[in-house]
């Protein structure tokens, strides 16, 4: 992954307020550490659940409170939601960064376990939205429990080769002042600077989203702005995903966080509702 996800996700979310619960919403704590928000529709439900996993440093509301907002929108179509903030992780204000790719594997498993004690929960009606690296962290959930997830949803994720991307580009000066040190430093212009360990490097070490893909069944729908830095691969997604329906959408115009910033461009709408549209006929 590159500094500019970095730079520009913090950039944004630092710029948004903190939100009071909506109607239907409750604050849990899944294990120490572990909060997130169950939110219910507030009319008839027929146990759909979809969880929310956030990109990189990010946390559950999502960048622009995008998240949140998807999360309403779910519960006006009759769709259950449940967002996490991972462990280590998951506070747009903290730099002191403790996660590891298994903590947050580990926590969207125990995700989907809470998820299953709700009353009136399906355990086969659950599926995963990803976001950036939250993507990721569902294309291996599901690669490893083939059966856990109905359906994924990826905005903007990065995949293949993790390690590679972890340790590369921007990235690569930190990644090497941790492996030599324990632990480095990224500074992020104008925002704040960030500590990582060598243990969050060496944790993507043999990860490859590829092979997870290939080994989950359910349906799968990737999200990107043409705009987005990431590679779009999604061409080569669609050839390793094996189960139906499999869909991408390519969002003219639009960047890694879908401009959600820029309201008067449109995209962060567009992909809210094109989300919701696609788990109502899928999930």
């Amino acid at each position: 992954m590159a500094n500019r996800l970095i730079r520009v996700l913090w950039g944004c979310v630092a710029l948004g307020l903190v939100n009071r619960l909506s109607a239907g919403e409750s604050r849990v704590e899944i294990k120490p550490e572990l909060h997130g928000t169950w939110r219910t529709p507030e009319a008839a439900w027929d146990g759909r659940v979809l969880l929310l996993l956030h990109g990189f440093a990010d946390d559950m509301d999502g960048a622009g409170d995008l998240f949140k907002t998807l999360s309403g929108q779910l519960a006006s179509n009759g769709i259950a939601s449940l967002r996490i903030n991972f462990r280590g992780e998951g506070d747009r204000f903290r730099t002191n960064i403790t996660s590891t790719f298994q903590t947050r594997l580990e926590d969207a498993a125990l995700a989907v376990q809470f998820a299953h004690r709700q009353s009136g929960v399906k355990p086969d009606r659950i599926g995963a939205l990803g976001w950036s690296l939250g993507g990721a962290t569902a294309l291996v959930s599901a690669g490893e429990s083939p059966d856990r997830f109905r359906c994924l949803i990826l905005w903007s994720t990065a995949s293949g080769d993790m390690h590679a991307d972890i340790t590369g580009g921007n990235f690569a000066r930190v990644a090497a002042q941790a492996a030599r040190e324990g632990i480095g430093t990224l500074e992020i212009p104008g925002w704040k600077t960030v500590t990582l360990r060598r243990e969050f490097f060496e944790s993507y070490r043999g990860v490859d989203t590829d092979r997870s893909l290939a080994r989950y069944p359910g349906a799968l729908l990737s999200v990107r702005g043409t705009e987005d830095y990431l590679p779009k691969r999604e061409p080569e997604l669609l050839k390793l995903a094996p189960g139906r329906p499999k869909e991408a959408i390519l969002m003219g115009g639009a960047d890694h966080i879908f401009n959600v910033f820029q309201p008067a461009l449109g995209h962060a709408d567009r992909v809210v509702a094109l989300t919701v549209d696609w788990v109502k006929r899928v999930l």
